[in-house]
């Protein structure tokens, strides 16, 4: 089993599952990749509250980071050690705590328990799209509540909670992922908030079920949602202190994409393009992306960067995300992208239309440079293997299973069990929650949570999530990503299979913006990627 790599957050579901797939379409799409162009749809919701916090002065505090000592899971403390020994992102130790927690400091807290939430639905218009994706490359509801239950069972044991252990709480929503993507059934979403409060969330992990309307509800309800994929800072600031996300905000995701072409690619010869005559052009961009209001915002912000800064005009093309109408967009933006004479096609893309794009180009002999996203070798072998071929993407290429923390943290928990395919993409926002929860210390609030949250500390190099670095006002802390390109012949280090994703520039991970990760940097200037074994 292949699973995606990075934040990609992004893993499929069963037809039978109906959320993950919606999940990819609007969100996933840019998350591994730098070309994320996704926005934020006007809001329709009161800002959330962020009133002080009051220190409760009877609550015990913990020991400071590192103070020598063992933990509450027996892990030897020291400065610099971190809290799970295993994980490239968890904060730096904290020895065994105990005294007063507080009880009952914010809805969803006692003095034993956290709950949080996750929603899960299925929709006519997501079993269309599930139709036109192959049964093995996706999961199961169940098997996903299992992953997160695998966990949430090690992170309870591991993490300091303060006297307190974590509690999920799965439902099925009333809501239509893809309509609320489009700002649509806004009386689903706000419905399923509700119920979220009324099991008495704390916080939501609906990463894969998540949208914008929903969480902005969820923050209606004074419940921190970690989800909220790819949205602007100033939505994350006037949500405050609820919404988090383990991917960049859509800002920082445009520059980088503007950046990444307009350094890496632009002015320079479409080398890996399967046509001869497109190898020795200078490339010429085609950009595809969905046409929802949180798609078009970003989608500008890129295109304004590439023609202002480094004199690129790209063939720009929205698609509506409507099943009914794929094969027959898919054929004539094909048919757009040839006679334009693109050589390198940008694809935006969910995770289906791909897969008709890919087909569609081969039936006309074309075979452009495609860059997409890695969200994994098991979903990339859908697509047309000969245009694959000639395919680039934003990602970290998915290790071997005993390699990754995510694999390691499920078998501590169910030894030989298999997980499902969506484990890594819920662990990276389950690891970020309790992150902030240990932050926050003893008394456990909103408040307290983003607080906390603001002074982790930044991950270690090499995690398979990317480079994760917090401050002040840093609601989602990726800021890191790498390159790399699709081989069909590759065998696949997790399933053994045919067909991989595999590094470029040796594997080197970029900043999506200039100073902003330490030992890391832009692409360099007018410099071809080192791929396809060059």
């Amino acid at each position: 089993m292949d699973n995606p790599s990075s934040h990609q957050k992004l893993v499929l579901q069963a037809p039978t599952t109906g959320r993950v797939l919606k999940r990819y379409l609007p969100v996933v799409v840019l998350v591994a990749a730098f070309f994320a162009i996704i926005g934020t749809l006007p809001s329709t919701i009161s800002t959330a509250s962020t009133s002080t916090n009051i220190p409760n002065v009877h609550v015990t505090p913990p020991a400071a980071p590192g103070t020598p000592g063992t933990t509450v899971g027996g892990v030897k403390c020291k400065p610099g050690v971190r809290q799970l020994p295993w994980s490239h992102y968890a904060p730096i130790c904290i020895p065994k705590w105990t005294g007063n927690n507080g009880g009952a400091t914010a809805p969803g807290v006692t003095a034993k328990t956290i709950t949080i939430t996750y929603r899960y639905a299925v929709s006519p218009s997501e079993q269309e799209l599930y139709s036109l994706v192959a049964p093995s490359v996706v999961g199961t509801n169940a098997g996903t509540i299992q992953a997160m239950q695998a966990y949430i069972k090690i992170f309870n044991k591991y993490f300091e909670l303060y006297g307190r252990k974590v509690v999920l709480k799965p439902f099925t929503g009333k809501g239509d992922f893809l309509k609320e993507d489009m700002g649509e059934d806004a009386a689903q979403a706000e419905a399923d908030a509700a119920t979220a409060k009324s099991l008495g969330a704390f916080a939501d992990v609906s990463i894969l079920a998540s949208t914008q309307l929903y969480d902005q509800y969820l923050a209606h309800e004074h419940i921190i949602a970690i989800g909220a994929t790819l949205m602007r800072q100033s939505w994350f600031k006037q949500y405050a202190p609820y919404e988090y996300s383990p991917s960049a905000p859509c800002g920082e995701l445009s520059a980088g994409a503007a950046n990444f072409i307009g350094r890496a690619m632009a002015g320079m010869p479409a080398i890996y393009a399967g046509n001869k005559s497109m190898q020795t052009e200078t490339r010429k961009f085609g950009i595809l992306y969905p046409s929802n209001p949180q798609y078009t915002y970003c989608a500008q912000q890129a295109v304004k960067t590439l023609e202002s800064v480094y004199h690129v005009h790209p063939v720009v093309v929205a698609y509506s995300i409507d099943v009914a109408t794929l094969a027959s967009e898919a054929a004539s933006i094909m048919d757009k992208m040839k006679a334009d004479g693109v050589t390198t096609i940008m694809c935006a893309c969910d995770p289906v239309s791909p897969i008709l794009l890919t087909q569609d180009a081969n039936a006309m002999k074309y075979y452009p440079e495609w860059f997409w996203f890695d969200i994994g070798n098991a979903f990339a072998r859908l697509m047309n293997q000969a245009e694959w071929a000639h395919a680039l993407g934003g990602g970290i290429p998915t290790p071997p299973l005993n390699q990754q923390g995510a694999y390691k943290a499920f078998e501590m928990a169910d030894p030989g069990v298999t997980p499902s395919p969506t484990f890594s993409a819920v662990y990276e926002p389950l690891l970020l929650l309790f992150d902030g929860l240990q932050a926050a210390g003893p008394d456990l609030t909103p408040q307290t949570f983003e607080k906390g949250f603001f002074k982790l500390p930044p991950s270690l190099p090499g995690g398979m999530f990317g480079y994760w670095k917090f401050g002040h006002d840093v609601f989602a802390p990726v800021s890191s990503d790498g390159i790399v390109w699709w081989s069909p012949t590759a065998i696949s280090p997790v399933s053994g299979k045919k067909g991989a994703w595999l590094p470029c520039n040796n594997g080197k991970q970029f900043a999506e913006l200039a100073g902003v990760a330490p030992g890391l940097s832009l692409p360099p200037a007018h410099q071809q990627l080192q791929c396809f074994g060059r």
